[in-house]
């Protein structure tokens, strides 16, 4: 933080608003995982335009900005992002299945869990046991319980960055919730 422009450390936007707005930027996007720097540093650059109005600067790859959302707060952030995303699928996930009054045992746990994995059943609100087509797609508790998390990560973020259009449409996050819950299902029992 030291090496920060002295704006980043006024007020406790960079923890408070640039880390957050850096979350939900990055969970907008088609790849969550592995960002180039030539995108960090423009997706930076909107975001500290956004927050920090009116005080110039330009965002290097060489320069603190970048080096400390690199190496040390954002990235930790981030993955601090990550794992939580894939604890809570794993928590509701069995949570869930011990709900289950008719699942006994682990093998019971097993067979319930491939089940859910037909059809990607495990992402539907509504599931029809007759076979009939399943209602509510990304609704189910597991889906909405991970999103609930992403919320939570990306409390305090500016929802509005210029230049940066895909704000809200959180296919990025949605892909990573849908990764996690599936793998939930698969790996919890198998």
């Amino acid at each position: 933080m030291k090496h920060l422009p002295d704006v980043c450390q006024m007020l406790g936007k960079w923890s408070s608003v640039f880390i957050p707005t850096l979350i939900y930027c990055i969970s907008n996007q088609d790849k969550v995982w592995a960002i180039k720097d030539n995108s960090l540093s423009t997706t930076l650059q909107l975001i500290w335009d956004a927050v920090y109005k009116g005080v110039p600067y330009t965002v290097t790859t060489d320069g603190p900005v970048i080096a400390v959302v690199n190496i040390l707060q954002a990235l930790q952030r981030l993955s601090e992002w990550h794992n939580s995303i894939s604890t809570t699928a794993l928590v509701v996930f069995a949570t869930f299945l011990r709900s289950q009054p008719d699942l006994e045992t682990d093998e019971d746990h097993q067979q319930f869990s491939v089940c859910l994995l037909i059809k990607s059943t495990f992402l539907y609100g509504t599931i029809k046991e007759d076979g009939s087509k399943h209602t509510e797609p990304f609704q189910s508790d597991l889906i909405v319980q991970v999103l609930a998390q992403h919320h939570c990560a990306i409390s305090g973020a500016l929802t509005v960055v210029p230049g940066f259009t895909t704000l809200g449409h959180a296919k990025g996050v949605l892909a990573l919730a849908t990764l996690v819950a599936g793998i939930s299902t698969i790996s919890l029992y198998s």
